[in-house]
């Protein structure tokens, strides 16, 4: 046999958690404040995503009405999804709820920051995958009937940063999720104080306990005592002299 004993499996994400938790309770605080920053670094730049897409032009209208020169209306990224800024501030909102809440309250929160994640990229998956974009870029800028739309460019790049901020929101909510389980865990074991007071309590518990055995055998007659010490010894202390 060579001597080289097995290699464990990698423990999945939850069981690496009840370790730390478990043997290092300073290091799993560590990891739940870097998950933590990690989902509030996330928020802020999805928020930041969002805030510039609904500022960039996400398309250009070539219109006329028969009267004046031709003109260019620009269709932003407010005008074409209105709720693009409230979304970055409720991401924004997140990053103090995240901080305040504990358990049931942010897993909620978690939750909803990923689903407002996914729903920031319809309107960026309209843009880029395409459909009836004139209509929708009319209606938006709220075009004057007397115009006539002669040509719809839109700007794909602006549907690759609301999808950048959409992915970062999610994972800013993945993350908090996860804060919230892993204080969940954390809680269910002891607190170091608490580890130490029970230490104490079984070891004094066995002091007692060999202290216990220690007198009661102290409390043995004496004269049994010397029996046995003659027994050790060799002699027969039932024989007549």
């Amino acid at each position: 046999m060579s001597g080289v004993e097995p290699t464990p499996s990698q423990p999945d994400a939850a069981a690496a958690d009840q370790t730390v938790a478990r043997s290092d309770p300073k290091s799993g605080k560590k990891t739940l404040r870097r998950r933590q920053a990690g989902a509030a670094v996330a928020l802020i730049a999805a928020a930041a995503a969002l805030w510039a897409a609904s500022r960039m032009v996400w398309a250009t209208l070539t219109v006329t009405d028969d009267l004046s020169p031709i003109r260019a209306l620009k269709v932003h990224g407010s005008d074409w999804s209105p709720w693009l800024t409230p979304l970055a501030l409720v991401l924004l909102a997140a990053i103090a709820a995240g901080a305040a809440m504990r358990g049931w309250a942010l897993r909620i929160v978690a939750i909803l920051v990923a689903l407002g994640g996914v729903l920031a990229a319809s309107p960026a998956v309209s843009l880029l995958v395409g459909g009836d974009q004139d209509t929708y870029a009319a209606k938006a800028i709220d075009l004057s009937y007397r115009f006539r739309l002669l040509l719809v460019t839109t700007n794909s790049w602006a549907g690759v940063v609301v999808l950048i901020g959409a992915a970062l929101a999610v994972v800013g909510g993945v993350l908090l999720l996860r804060v919230a389980n892993g204080e969940a865990m954390s809680s269910k074991y002891s607190s170091p104080a608490a580890r130490r007071a029970e230490l104490e309590k079984k070891t004094f518990r066995e002091y007692r306990e060999r202290q216990q055995r220690t007198d009661d055998e102290s409390s043995a007659p004496e004269s049994e005592r010397l029996l046995w010490d003659a027994l050790d010894t060799g002699v027969d202390p039932t024989e007549e002299k």
